[in-house]
């Protein structure tokens, strides 16, 4: 026969309950641009322990949200598109002589020292 005492068990016991890790995933879900560490104190602000940034980061890749990099694309409004439209309309007629003694610049940012960091979402 079997005891019904409560026996040692592997590993160290988890600091989230499953209702606090389901408040993390909507905590997350609701603003995708929140840090682990943010996500950790609005969480203890609410109801639950208070956490590292580093257990939020883990108990949300277990539950299969992975941090990624955000894209950066650039903004094409619809009067930026209309601008360049015309633009190549009105110079549509010009020489190939005129296009040759035009000095054209792009917008390049160059960044010498640091980039302006990389903004992850979950």
């Amino acid at each position: 026969m079997g005891s019904i005492q409560n026996r040692p068990r592997k590993g160290r016991s988890t600091k989230l309950s499953a209702r606090s890790v389901r408040q993390v995933q909507n905590l997350t879900s609701k603003n995708r641009c929140m840090s682990a560490a943010s996500i950790a104190l609005e969480a203890a602000e609410v109801e639950g322990p208070l956490v590292s940034g580093q257990t939020i980061h883990c108990t949300l890749q277990q539950v299969g949200l992975h941090r990624r990099h955000l894209r950066r694309k650039p903004l094409l409004k619809l009067a930026y598109k209309k601008a360049h439209k015309q633009f190549a309309e009105d110079n549509l007629s010009k020489s190939m002589n005129y296009w040759n003694h035009v000095l054209w610049s792009d917008e390049t940012k160059i960044n010498l020292f640091s980039s302006d960091g990389v903004q992850h979402v979950w």
